[in-house]
């Protein structure tokens, strides 16, 4: 169970990066990449599997962080969505930039997932 956890994580990780990286490399011309859809959609489903490997390997006397886990959630359904509007609007309109703002709001949000992932305590609290 501890190797699919760890290959969840890599993958999860590698969405992140993939999010932002995408958003960085495309600041100057804001788009939705596909890169950052696909991102967007790893990031979802290992975050999901990671929160239940955690509700199941959690120890007597421990909890899982649902604040946490709830706020992130949150964060990557609201990814997700901006991810796909930006992408849908980009496909109807390529050469007007309509994705731009969506652009820009899938990258921020990203980026404030990876904030909560970071400042606040971890996923097992005991």
């Amino acid at each position: 169970m501890e190797i699919l956890r760890i290959v969840l994580v890599i993958l999860h990780l590698l969405g992140m990066a993939i999010i932002i990286g995408g958003y960085f490399t495309n600041i100057r011309a804001p788009k939705v990449s596909p890169g950052m859809l696909h991102g967007s959609y790893l990031q979802l489903v290992t975050g999901l599997a990671l929160a239940g490997i955690a509700e199941a390997l959690v120890a007597d006397g421990d909890s899982v962080n649902h604040m946490k886990i709830g706020i992130k959630l949150v964060l990557a359904v609201i990814v997700t969505v901006f991810a796909f509007i930006g992408k849908r609007k980009e496909k109807a309109n390529p050469d007007q930039g309509a994705s731009a703002a969506m652009s820009h709001a899938t990258g921020w949000a990203a980026i404030a997932a990876v904030i909560v992932a970071v400042t606040v305590p971890g996923t097992v609290v005991g």
